[in-house]
C-alpha cells in the first residue's frame, strides 16, 4: 500500500475507517507493519475522548506488538479480534452512517486477524 497515513494527522473518522479497510483488503502479505504503525498513529491522534480510552489502549498494545523484532501473529490476531469487538460496541452507540462503517471495519479486522493464525 502506497499511502502515507501519518501525513494526514487530522483525518476524519470516515477517512480513517476507509484507509484501515483498504489496508486490510490486501491481506497480511501486502500490508507491512510500518503501514499498520502509521494507521495506529493516525487513530491514536483521532481518538481523544475519554470514551475512546479502551480503544486507544488496545491500539497501543497493537503498536507494541508490531514494533517488536519478532512479530507474534497469534498475539496480533488476538488484539485485532479485540479491536473488532470494540468496533462493534461503538457501532451500537454511534449514529448516522457510522454503525454500518464500524461494523464493516469489525469484519475487516476479524478477516485480517484470522488470516494471521
Amino acid at each position: 500500500m502506497a499511502h502515507q497515513h501519518s501525513q494526514a494527522p487530522h483525518s476524519n473518522t470516515t477517512t480513517l475507517i476507509d484507509a484501515t479497510m483498504e489496508a486490510f483488503d490486501g491481506g497480511p502479505l501486502k500490508t507491512t507493519p510500518q503501514e499498520g504503525l502509521s494507521l495506529i498513529g493516525d487513530w491514536l491522534r483521532s481518538l481523544k475522548t475519554s470514551e475512546a480510552d479502551n480503544v486507544a489502549n488496545t491500539l497501543q498494545k497493537l503498536r507494541t506488538a508490531l514494533e517488536g523484532p519478532m512479530i507474534d501473529n497469534i498475539h496480533v490476531r488476538s488484539i485485532l479480534l479485540g479491536l473488532a469487538e470494540q468496533s462493534e460496541q461503538w457501532a451500537a452507540k454511534a449514529g448516522g452512517e457510522y454503525p454500518a462503517r464500524l461494523n464493516s471495519l469489525a469484519v475487516a479486522l476479524r478477516n485480517f486477524g484470522n488470516q494471521l493464525a
